[in-house]
């Protein structure tokens, strides 16, 4: 009996508070060197991604980054696998360049692969689930629920629009418009820029901050570029509207947006002489009679065309249009598209003219358009001396033919 309380007193100076003590000693120990102490979770296998929940648009392709960590006590070969797929939706897991259906994941290690997500064409709104599991046997599994959110607004998608789309003008005019290309995507977007013009019609991009002209664009997320945009008709455009649609091309996305052009038609005058001569003689201080050919070259009639001339200052021009004889003026009241009109013109060269070529110049125009013709006027004079001087020469022939018929002989 005195052996056994020995044996007891010898644990009786440690009292309670003692084993509290080694217990939080033993405690911080293990904190200090968790390398020296392993514990495991519940399960041991682990499925995680950074993003269990992405908005999606019709046709994209999803690349979602997956974990597989394990924290079994040993290393792990995991059957991974889609477990469930919204339908019209495709997808597999990747893992380096493979497809792959196993994964081995180290003791206390983590194994990434990638989840390819192909999202159909056409897609209603609303939300999405897609399932997949990793399953290591009676060892260990785990599942990952991903929620794909699918809205008829898609935030990401960019824009491509023209402040002024419908322009109008006529046969011969260039136009500008000014777009605006924004990309709303969250990465820098490189855009290739193109147009679907009729035939004969250029159309070229030149970005709003230089005058060179570009076939591609890049834009930084979330902001925007202004591109001017020239569209040059052909000359030979008949009247009517004309649709030009242009393009925004990137890898993530195709933008477009439409202009019009709207040509109110083709003018053109034509100004000469029924013979095509550009000449005519005259005669100092009488009228010499003129014919002007108005031709109505464009395809829209031509109203109230003025007629003028430029000559020398002394020279008097009148008209005859035809339109009152008792009161013609220099004004053509319509010129039909493609007929000619005929004018008679008076021109009287001043009475001091001496003789020699002078220029005459006729413009005929209206508001839309105009034509001119340059003539080369020779001006003779007919003056008393010029008759004097005939008569003269007259009667000394005479006097020469009586003197060498009368007195020849002798």
């Amino acid at each position: 009996m005195e052996k056994k309380r020995c044996s007891m007193n010898f644990f009786r100076p440690f009292s309670r508070p003692f084993y509290v003590a080694v217990a939080l000693l033993a405690a911080f120990f293990i904190a200090l060197c968790p390398g020296g102490v392993k514990a495991y979770a519940a399960g041991g296998l682990s499925l995680s991604t950074d993003y269990p929940g992405i908005r999606i648009n019709a046709g994209e392709s999803l690349n979602i980054s997956l974990r597989l960590s394990n924290q079994s006590g040993t290393g792990l070969d995991a059957d991974t696998y889609i477990a469930s797929l919204p339908e019209g939706f495709e997808g597999y897991i990747q893992g380096g360049s493979y497809h792959v259906s196993r994964v081995h994941v180290d003791n206390g290690g983590e194994t990434e692969v990638t989840l390819h997500i192909t999202v159909p064409d056409e897609l209603s709104e609303g939300i999405y689930e897609v399932v997949v599991r990793a399953d290591a046997g009676a060892a260990s599994s785990d599942e990952l629920r991903l929620s794909l959110n699918a809205s008829e607004t898609n935030e990401g998608e960019g824009s491509f629009t023209s402040e002024y789309p419908h322009q109008e003008g006529a046969a011969g005019t260039d136009f500008s418009f000014s777009t605006t290309l924004i990309n709303n995507g969250l990465t820098a977007r490189s855009y290739s820029l193109s147009s679907n013009a009729p035939s004969g019609w250029t159309v070229s991009f030149t970005p709003s901050s230089d005058s060179t002209q570009i076939a591609g664009i890049d834009v930084d997320p979330g902001a925007s570029e202004g591109i001017s945009v020239a569209v040059a008709p052909p000359d030979t455009v008949e009247a009517g509207e004309y649709t030009i649609e242009l393009s925004a091309v990137s890898a993530e996305e195709t933008l477009s947006t439409e202009l019009t052009v709207e040509i109110t038609g083709t003018y053109g005058l034509l100004l000469s002489t029924p013979s095509g001569r550009l000449s005519f003689d005259g005669y100092a201080g009488k009228a010499s009679d003129l014919t002007l050919s108005l031709t109505n070259t464009g395809n829209v009639d031509l109203q109230d065309v003025t007629i003028n001339s430029s000559v020398p200052s002394d020279w008097t021009v009148t008209y005859e249009t035809g339109e009152d004889a008792e009161n013609d003026g220099n004004v053509i009241a319509s010129i039909p598209a493609g007929s000619t009109v005929e004018v008679v013109t008076h021109v009287t060269p001043g009475s001091d003219s001496i003789t020699g070529d002078y220029l005459a110049t006729f413009t005929a125009s209206n508001d839309e358009t105009s034509a001119e013709a340059e003539f080369r006027v020779s001006v003779k004079t007919q003056t008393l001396w010029g008759v004097v001087a005939v008569a003269l020469i007259a009667a000394v022939a005479a006097g020469l033919y009586y003197v060498f018929r009368r007195y020849g002989r002798r």
